[in-house]
């Protein structure tokens, strides 16, 4: 099995560390890796870290830029972003089909939903229904992963002081980092309070401190159905 991940940033699936030449992965990537290793019986990063290939934003918004977007335009400005994201991260996995010779590959596009109480209602359907129809258009095993609004509310899920419950409500909060209470300074505190790193989430995913099969959520059950259905 061979991985083509996208991320938007290093607190989110990770990076590509140009110094060392690998991926280094963040909570989000420590989420798949979980999943993968609960239908599988191992974990890609530990076993096969060959086996990843990770396309930076800035690249793959490069790579984006000859696309014609005529689908995602008849679905607005924004999904057509989403839209593009998708048929450029399938570009790069056909390329990584070809060259293994197998069709054992999953692309998965991590975008945060970033909605806002003036956002409309189906907007994180609807950006999900854009990634879909350009990896079914382009004949990818691709799934969206859109945590909504944002990647702390699957996180703050795990470790807020009533961890797992109603944390459907977490949904409803702003994606806006410059809103009061917003869910990434809320994260930082959660976190400052139990004597943890943001780089602590990693371990504590790995070790099942925090089991990511708790987490009940509509965008997470989307993501965690999808990739336990295209896994082998």
């Amino acid at each position: 099995m061979h991985l083509v991940l996208s991320g938007e940033g290093k607190t989110d699936i990770g990076l590509f560390s140009h110094e060392n030449g690998e991926f280094i992965p963040a909570p989000m990537y420590y989420i798949i890796d979980k999943i993968i290793e609960k239908k599988s019986g191992y974990s890609i990063y530990d076993t096969t870290p060959s086996e990843i290939t990770f396309i930076p934003k800035d690249e793959l918004i490069k790579i984006c830029k000859s696309f014609k977007s005529f689908a995602g335009k008849k679905q607005g400005q924004e999904t057509a972003y989403f839209y593009k994201n998708a048929l450029g991260l399938s570009k790069i996995a056909k390329e990584k089909c070809e060259e293994k010779s197998d069709n054992d590959v999953i692309a998965i596009l991590f975008r945060d939903c970033d909605g806002t109480g003036k956002s409309s209602s189906t907007l994180w359907n609807d950006k999900i229904k854009s990634i879909e129809i350009a990896f079914g258009q382009e004949k990818i095993n691709g799934i969206p992963m859109i945590p909504n609004p944002k990647s702390e509310a699957w996180l703050i899920c795990a470790l807020k002081n009533n961890p797992y419950q109603h944390c459907e409500q977490l949904e409803n909060r702003s994606g806006n980092d410059d809103s009061p209470n917003n869910l990434k300074d809320e994260l930082k505190t959660i976190l400052s309070t139990i004597g943890k790193e943001y780089n602590d989430i990693n371990t504590m995913i790995k070790n099942e401190e925090i089991d990511v099969y708790k987490i009940k959520m509509p965008s997470f059950d989307y993501f965690l159905k999808k990739l336990e259905n295209i896994l082998p």
